[in-house]
């Protein structure tokens, strides 16, 4: 048995050849989206790729034990109640019952924030989610665990949490890749690696990053509620607990707060899909009920088996968006590197996500809703999609306005007016974002 990694990587078009080597401990690799890095841990895992791979391995010698933490979390979930899912990959090692339950005492305890064990996985947020993967990954005690961008729906507090909780599994002589889109994770590797569609490389340092370069003009937006309350079944305690908020004139509006505090479904109580138990909330634009569109910080729930270009035909169909504008968007496809040829009739299921949610922001950025509602837009994108994202956003919020609900605290203040975070129950005016003011 052997705890170490190691391999020859071959980028054959390029003709670069590596021998690589990983020891026990936690080690980074950062790759913008579209660089591979799925597809080198399916590879290096065994698994049948979804796409053809630009390089190959061989003299692979690698733990016969592994775990794969995914991208989507919602791709590992296997069960229909939280204790079912916690308890599947110990049943599948035939434990004892007695040991069993002692084990799931255990797991349990790394995820307090759970007051109910009978609740469906699908009633947790994304970061709640990928702590129930990491946990239910490490359960089988495997010698080499692959994170596929697996802590990227957590908060700054939350993912330092848990880089601490891998650290404990580590100390035990496992191997853990982390390969993230989001470069500042580098900072928590014993080593740094960048992947890119040409090369593999060691990093001393992380990569300087450029601010976004990003200002709106003023909105018309406006949002009120007061002592919002708001439980779902199955739970001890109520997600929206009281929650006051009174925005006027903004553009664009920021969420922020903890995994699991209410931010998902703050946006579901803004759009009608649930109700209050008390409380109302009151969205208007220059004094009329806006046209609201939501983006599910899980994309492909938007579309199912569908495909773009009928979601395009549908919104055209509704009265959603003007015939006259699909070229437009077509085009504006293209100009931000997204091939509409390629994926207009590929089901949402076969879309690289990072792909799917610009696609879908701005297919929605064309269409006559006032007002976007996107959950975890930057999710999956790296630094450079983001600044296209950003390039974006300073085009359509002209005349459009958006709310966006996210864990990535400088991508919201650098383009948000208003910020409101739920943990403390402030509203902050955010002036540096917008034209003309200072």
């Amino acid at each position: 048995m052997t705890n170490a990694i190691s391999f020859n990587l071959n980028f054959q078009k390029f003709e670069n050849s590596m021998d690589i080597s990983f020891p026990p401990g936690l080690h980074v690799i950062y790759g913008e989206s579209g660089s591979g890095k799925s597809q080198f841990i399916y590879s290096l895992s065994g698994l049948k790729g979804e796409q053809e791979s630009n390089f190959t391995f061989t003299n692979l010698v690698i733990p016969r034990s592994s775990q794969i933490v995914f991208q989507n979390p919602e791709n590992q979930i296997l069960s229909y109640t939280l204790e079912s899912e916690l308890a599947f990959a110990s049943e599948c090692q035939t434990i004892h019952s007695q040991d069993l339950q002692e084990k799931l005492t255990l797991l349990k305890s790394d995820l307090p924030f759970i007051n109910n064990w009978d609740r469906h996985p699908e009633t947790l947020s994304g970061g709640q989610m990928e702590m129930l993967n990491l946990v239910t990954a490490f359960s089988t005690n495997p010698r080499l665990v692959f994170i596929d961008d697996g802590l990227s729906f957590l908060n700054d507090d939350s993912k330092k949490n848990w880089v601490d909780w891998i650290r404990n599994k580590i100390s035990r002589g496992k191997v853990v890749l982390w390969f993230t889109s989001d470069p500042t994770d580098l900072a928590f590797g014993d080593t740094k690696w960048e992947l890119s569609l040409s090369d593999f490389r060691s990093l001393d340092t992380i990569p300087d990053l450029n601010r976004y370069c990003y200002r709106h003009p003023k909105g018309d937006l406006a949002i009120k509620f007061n002592d919002l309350l708001f439980s779902y079944s199955k739970s001890d305690y109520p997600v929206i607990d009281n929650w006051n908020c009174d925005i006027n004139q903004a553009r664009s509006i920021g969420l922020i707060g903890k995994n699991g505090k209410g931010k998902t479904t703050l946006s579901k109580l803004i759009t009608g899909l649930i109700l209050p138990e008390k409380g109302d909330i009151q969205i208007q634009l220059k004094k009329k009920v806006p046209r609201i569109a939501t983006l599910d910080q899980f994309p492909e729930r938007m579309l199912g088996a569908d495909t773009l270009a009928s979601l395009v035909s549908d919104l055209v169909i509704n009265h959603k968006m003007n015939s006259r504008l699909v070229n437009k968007c077509i085009n504006r496809l293209y100009k931000y590197q997204i091939n509409w040829e390629i994926i207009k009739d590929q089901s949402a299921l076969d879309i690289p996500w990072a792909t799917l949610r610009l696609a879908l922001i701005i297919i929605l950025g064309h269409s006559e809703y006032d007002v976007l509602i996107l959950d975890e837009p930057t999710f999956g994108l790296g630094w450079k999609q983001k600044m296209s994202l950003s390039r974006f956003f300073q085009e359509i919020l002209v005349n459009k306005y958006l709310i966006l609900i996210s864990h990535d605290k400088v991508f919201v203040s650098d383009h948000c007016d208003y910020i409101y975070d739920i943990d403390a129950q402030i509203v902050t005016r955010n002036k540096t974002v917008l034209i003309n003011e200072k």
